[in-house]
Formats: C-alpha cells, structure tokens, sequence
C-alpha cells in the first residue's frame, strides 16, 4: 500500500506554490474579474490533472496560499491593484474556480 504523502504529492505542493502566486498576481493585474477566475479555472484543472485522487488537498493548499500571497503584496505595497474593489473581490473568491477546476480536472484525468 503506497503512503498518503509520497515525492509526487511533495513535487505537486511545490508546483502549487508558483501557480499560486501567479494566480495572485493575476488577482492585481486583471482589469475585470473574469481573467483572475479563467487562471483560477485553468490552475485547479491542473492541479486535479496532477493528483486525481488527492487534488482536494492542492486545491486547500492553493486557496491558502492565494489569499496569503494577496495580504503580502497588498500590506507591503508590492503591486499597486488595477481596481482595488474587484482584486480583493477575485482574491476573496478564488476557492470556488480553483475547487471546481480541481473536481473537473481529477474526473476528466479518471475517466480519460
């Protein structure tokens, strides 16, 4: 029986780390909040793609992740936000297209 935490799931979380900070920065440069959510869609479909069986604990990882990334370029004054209402907005909200993305993605890599 393989261990719940093995390499992949190691090499995975740190992959979760990059596509969340770029998800973040997403969350400042888009002008609307549909290009946030499409990268958000696009990152949970990967991450489901990537783990099948275990993308929900990815997908935890990279809400956490994105809303920490989002209080540290947004308190230090990184990144000056295109519409400061609709980045927390996105920033906020990401946990659902990066969960649904995830589900989608773990279903389409277990049926295919």
């Amino acid at each position: 029986m393989e261990p719940f935490w093995n390499k992949t799931l190691t090499r995975d979380a740190l992959i979760t780390v990059l596509t969340s900070a770029i998800l973040a920065l997403s969350c400042f440069y888009g002008p609307t909040i549909h290009l946030p959510f499409l990268v958000g869609v696009l990152s949970g479909i990967s991450l489901g793609v990537l783990q099948p069986r275990k993308g929900w604990i990815l997908a935890i990882e990279q809400v956490l992740l994105v809303i920490g990334f989002y209080f540290l370029i947004n308190n230090l004054r990184l990144l000056p936000p295109f519409d400061a209402d609709a980045t927390q907005f996105t920033a906020f909200l990401q946990f659902l297209p990066i969960f649904a993305g995830s589900y989608l993605g773990g279903f389409l890599k277990r049926a295919f």
